[in-house]
């Protein structure tokens, strides 16, 4: 159980790194590009349109993101169900378990004396 705990955790950590690493290079590249971009509209036309321009392309790059992210969710959902069927058959059943017997005695003891006030 807590082998496959550590493992799901180890891969989200890394995941999670590499997704980082993956998003800082890429907003320096935004950065650039829309500073190239800005200096290219605004010597063919004015600074308004080039504003214009560089707006649009971001609010569809994020209505496209938007998109594929709402389509995204079945496959995540499928990748759900399979951790979840996987860590129930890692788990350990209730008699392995020190906490589940303590709380099967404890609501054994518990039954037991309502049984004998009755």
């Amino acid at each position: 159980m807590l082998t496959a705990l550590q493992h799901q955790l180890t891969r989200g950590a890394r995941r999670a790194a590499w997704v980082s690493a993956g998003g800082i290079l890429m907003a320096v590249g935004i950065g650039f590009l829309t500073v190239a971009a800005w200096i290219m509209l605004s010597t063919l036309r004015d600074a308004q349109f080039a504003a214009l321009v560089i707006g649009l392309v971001y609010v569809g790059a994020g209505l496209v993101i938007i998109a594929l992210n709402t389509q995204g969710t079945r496959a995540s959902t499928l990748e759900n169900q399979r951790a979840e069927e996987a860590y129930r058959r890692a788990a350990c059943t209730p008699e392995d378990d020190l906490f589940a017997r303590i709380a099967i005695a404890f609501s054994e003891g518990l039954q037991a004396g309502k049984a004998l006030r009755k």
